[in-house]
């Protein structure tokens, strides 16, 4: 992440009183304490972070602040005055806006009918679409960027989508704004102008709050942070003189150091190989073209690209559920061309999701209904056609406590976890044996410092045990500490294949934009 020290330190403080002002704040899930008796003071016109680990209360907390949730106790101040937020239209209302880890966005419409959606200008009982558009023309200009009004939200990039959901609050009104986990989904350069939107924001007196799990962000855009843990508070400094090793032993609850991930694995056989590989995106354009590679066991490969070179095409192309237009497949020296999905599986792939939610997991169903599927053939959990329920319930929770899997049982849903939980339970379904080749995309987006570590160290040791393993990533500092080599992907096209050793993010940075 570029370091804006020009643009942080011209943020604008019209007042240091607290903006916000959260008193005794309590909320219960049953017998899990989400918020714990929560006590924050927010100033306005500045950036403050909340950071903690999955489960520590952080979007429990900002939601009762937006009017989602409904605390069992506590108060909310805002400019002295207690206010009830007991809905969204409500903390709209009072200038309060989130941003949320799923757009909220309609994407059949264009960017200008979803800003205006619910406000419509008009003259007399027609839409007034001259007006509309110059309302939103400057909006854009107050944020510095640009939108294709009339493109539909659909065809927009993420981060379009987010400065689409940012002007959508400006547009209501908003003077406080509330981003849970704004990085997860962008590409770095994405992020890089989202920061530039929130420093201006503040610059020009409003509050932003800024949940996060990366530490290198709290320090390149926050002034203050605040640690939860376990539903409480536990600190709230300033940024500037902090110590990012402190911040996160202060998360986790102990002296945090990360594990040595380098290992002296052996490289085996190949175990997929991908040759003049070419593959269509969903609207038939050549997204990957004539890759060319081999993963072998007892390696991480990494794919480092700007987000959609053909990092997805290429993993769906690999597990089957995507068709190639030109070249050819061969796992464990066999071509699979025609196979299945579950043919593929059952031959030792294993695959993680960039989407947890959509992919990786079913959420509507339980835990031992996620991590089920996989062992169906096992005749310890069905057998004659009747699966054996308690069988599946001690084998779901077998992986639940390898894996740390917290705050939930066998029949809990899956959208009861936190988004990091949800990870790990896709992760040990997926690792719990080690697999012959797992893909990996983007397996520590949205976790926090201990899950990050957690998996880092599940990938080390599936590598030790002699797993191929694709990882695709955005975070340029991960794929140089775990992979062995990296292939760099430019506009679909495969241009460098290197040792990791010899790779730096400035180097990276240069292929993946095409400027080496």
């Amino acid at each position: 992440m570029e370091h804006d020290h020009a643009g942080q330190s011209a943020l604008v403080h019209f007042v240091t009183e607290a903006r916000i002002r959260i008193r005794g704040l309590r909320k219960a899930y049953g017998p899990i304490l989400a918020n714990d008796g929560v006590d924050l003071e927010i100033t306005r016109g500045g950036i403050h972070a909340i950071v903690g680990e999955n489960g520590a209360g952080k979007t429990t907390l900002v939601r009762a602040v937006y009017g989602l949730v409904e605390p069992d106790a506590g108060s909310i101040e805002l400019d002295g005055q207690r206010v009830t937020i007991a809905s969204p239209a409500q903390a709209i209302q009072h200038g309060i806006g989130m941003v949320h880890q799923r757009f909220q966005l309609v994407e059949p419409l264009t960017a200008l009918e979803n800003l205006t959606l619910g406000d419509l200008p008009h003259k007399g009982v027609f839409f007034d679409r001259p007006a509309a558009l110059a309302r939103a023309r400057a909006l854009a200009a107050e944020l510095g960027t640009t939108m294709e009004w009339n493109r539909a939200v659909a065809n927009l990039s993420v981060g379009a989508r987010q400065r689409l959901e940012i002007m959508r609050l400006l547009y209501r009104k908003a003077d406080i704004l509330i981003f849970d986990e704004p990085t997860s989904v962008l590409t770095p350069q994405e992020a890089d102008d989202l920061f530039r939107v929130l420093r201006r924001l503040a610059g020009q007196g409003r509050t932003i709050i800024f949940i996060t799990h990366k530490l290198r962000e709290v320090f390149a855009l926050a002034e203050q942070v605040t640690v939860m843990r376990r539903g409480r508070i536990i600190t709230t400094v300033p940024t500037k003189g902090s110590d990012p090793q402190a911040l996160a032993s202060l998360i986790v609850g102990e002296q945090f150091e990360r594990p040595s991930l380098r290992g002296g694995t052996e490289r085996g056989a190949a175990v997929i190989e991908a040759d003049r590989l070419s593959v269509c995106d969903d609207l038939g354009a050549l997204s990957l073209r004539e890759a060319t590679f081999s993963v072998h066991a007892g390696e991480i490969v990494g794919v480092a690209g700007i987000e959609g070179s053909g990092q997805r095409e290429l993993v769906e192309a690999l597990l089957g559920l995507r068709h190639p237009v030109g070249g050819s497949i061969r796992l464990h020296g066999q071509p699979v061309a025609g196979t299945s999905v579950w043919d593929r599986r059952k031959r030792g792939i294993a695959f993680i999701s960039e989407d947890r939610d959509g992919e990786g997991a079913c959420l509507p169903a339980t835990l031992a209904e996620n991590v089920f599927p996989l062992e169906r053939y096992d005749p310890d959990l069905a057998r004659g056609g009747r699966l054996r329920t308690s069988a599946i319930a001690a084998f779901a929770r077998s992986v639940l406590t390898r894996f740390n899997v917290r705050g939930a049982a066998p029949n809990s849903p899956a959208r009861s976890l936190s988004g990091g939980n949800l990870q790990r339970l896709v992760l040990g379904r997926e690792i719990r044996k080690t697999p012959r080749l797992l893909l990996a995309a983007h397996p520590t987006r949205g976790v926090d410092v201990r899950g990050i570590a957690f998996i880092h160290e599940q990938l080390t040791q599936a590598r030790a045990d002699g797993a191929a393993t694709l990882l695709i990533s955005e975070e340029l500092s991960e794929l140089i500490e775990l992979s062995d080599r990296l292939l760099v992907i430019f506009e679909g096209r495969i241009v460098a294949d290197l040792p990791a050793a010899q790779a730096t993010p400035d180097r990276l940075g240069l292929l993946m934009t095409g400027a080496a």
